[in-house]
């Protein structure tokens, strides 16, 4: 069975729009040294759980693009997910849902929370999340690391879930989608439109322009 909170989260969605979930990969093997960061895989159980989310959301929704951190837990847990399904998509993986760190943006989190002046790197994976044209009706789900939900709350809802208590669960998705002219963004029970957060984070990326063109 799928835990709660996966299952309770995509009730609120709508599926007649581009919708963008980021999620989480699957459950991997703990991580003990630097080098498994980039290496942990999923265990048996986190590849089962991905199945099972795959088999549930071809039940009601339709997914109609998967891409990836290049890291493998997360490959992996795209491709689970895509073999469950009735129509076949295939995954990508992008550097742009890599761990969001590789200038020490993410360990910069609270200087950045504090002044709502967001690196170029987050601001390249907010821009590229946002449903602007290239993004098709359904969802268009996105796999990358607890450190990116928590880097997309923190900019889009402006909440900070760093502590361990509420740490993003596995799988767990984050929303974005277009409801008439509202941005709208979504985690756990929260939803807010944040057109004002598009119109004032400065952000410069190749994705802007079809961002301007859905305004």
């Amino acid at each position: 069975m799928l835990p709660d909170y996966i299952i309770r989260a995509y009730k609120e969605i709508p599926q007649d729009c581009p919708v963008s979930v980021l999620i989480r990969h699957s459950i991997r093997y703990p991580i003990t040294s630097e080098a498994e960061i980039w290496t942990a895989g999923l265990t048996n159980e986190g590849k089962e759980l991905a199945c099972e989310l795959g088999d549930w959301l071809n039940q009601d929704f339709t997914i109609k693009r998967i891409e990836t951190s290049p890291i493998l837990r997360c490959i992996d847990t795209g491709r689970i997910i895509a073999s469950a399904l009735t129509d076949s998509v295939e995954v990508f993986p992008v550097d742009i849902l890599a761990h969001p760190n590789e200038n020490g943006e993410y360990d910069s989190f609270d200087e950045h929370f504090t002044t709502s002046k967001w690196p170029n790197r987050i601001q390249e994976i907010a821009a590229y999340l946002v449903p602007n044209g290239y993004h098709k009706n359904g969802l268009n789900l996105f796999v990358s690391h607890d450190t990116t939900l928590v880097t997309m709350v923190g900019y889009w809802l402006q909440k900070d879930f760093r502590d361990l208590s509420i740490w993003p669960n596995y799988l767990e998705p984050f929303f974005l989608w277009w409801q008439d002219d509202q941005l709208i963004s979504r985690f756990r029970d929260e939803q807010i439109v944040v057109n004002q957060v598009l119109k004032q984070q400065p952000i410069s990326s190749l994705y802007l322009p079809r961002i301007e063109n859905k305004n």
